[in-house]
């Protein structure tokens, strides 16, 4: 029972150490490459994100416009826009099409990358 009780850092502890395993548990590779982009680690993500494209055929609407929104944001923070466009304009449909595919949060990150996005679509 003492190890539920607060550290100097408080109750963060427990909690880092299940959620260093979250990204893992659910969603596979696609939730490793999203960790990896929360993280900053922009070319493992896209390596990973690349590696999944074939089989994103078979997945959810939901699952496919994440893949497109995290393939875009990972592009476009490795500075290929026109690419990071491409894949922007795939989850943009989708949403439009499907509205609440992406999370809010999601939302809120294509959100903020369209506009950015916007002067490079052909």
């Amino acid at each position: 029972m003492s190890s539920l009780r607060p550290t100097p850092l408080g109750w963060r502890l427990p909690w880092a150490a299940a959620l260093a395993f979250a990204p893992s548990a659910c969603g596979g590779g696609l939730a490793q490459a999203v960790a990896q982009f929360d993280a900053g680690q922009y070319p493992a993500a896209e390596h990973a994100l690349a590696s999944l494209e074939p089989e994103t055929r078979g997945w959810s609407v939901e699952r496919r416009a994440k893949y497109a929104l995290y393939r875009a944001l990972t592009l476009q923070a490795l500075g290929d826009s026109l690419r990071a466009a491409s894949w922007l304009r795939s989850a943009e449909d989708i949403e439009r099409g499907r509205p609440g595919s992406l999370s809010t949060v999601d939302v809120r990150r294509l959100n903020v990358v369209a506009p950015l996005l916007s002067d490079d679509s052909p």
